[in-house]
């Protein structure tokens, strides 16, 4: 297997993992996904992740998201097995995909960017979409999603919730 030797520039589709779907259901803002991106694809490995809790109200946001079309499914061709070793088995899958495909992946997990970084894979968290979708003018203001965030119980450290401000003017 050979690995691409310098990072893409993130293209117009990503596969997401479960950790951001998680994310934007929590804030009611999966749509906004499908404004930033061409395609937002989603392994079964991920969907099983992200929906395998029915009590949870992130499940029942994530699988309207799949029935409107805001979020595909897709196969994992090939699923390197290595890259399970050190992340999960729906971060491995998203990332098996995006090098199969060529596409970004669209992941919070440290150890997962990390891993598509050096990879050759082009990488965003949540945060970087929230500030794309704000500098793109498609939500109002980020701060306040980034508190709903925070108060839903994900984490964002203060570094990158100022850094992210920053960015967008509301610093």
């Amino acid at each position: 297997m050979s690995w691409p030797k310098r990072l893409p520039p993130l293209r117009k589709i990503v596969i997401a993992d479960a950790g951001s779907l998680i994310a934007f259901a929590r804030i009611n803002q999966l749509g906004l996904l499908a404004q930033v991106f061409e395609g937002v694809l989603v392994t079964d490995e991920v969907f099983n992740e992200c929906t395998m809790r029915t009590d949870f109200p992130e499940t029942k946001v994530i699988c309207e998201a799949f029935h409107n079309k805001q979020l595909q499914r897709c196969d994992t061709p090939t699923l390197h097995f290595e890259l399970a070793l050190c992340v999960d088995v729906g971060e491995a899958s998203a990332i098996s995909v995006a090098l199969e495909m060529g596409y970004g992946v669209l992941m919070d997990d440290k150890a997962g960017r990390r891993m598509a970084k050096n990879l050759g894979i082009a990488t965003i968290g949540t945060v970087g979409v929230l500030v794309l979708a704000k500098q793109k003018r498609l939500i109002p203001a980020l701060k306040p999603l980034l508190e709903q965030l925070t108060q839903s119980g994900y984490f964002l450290g203060d570094s990158l919730i100022n850094n992210a401000l920053l960015l967008v003017g509301e610093g």
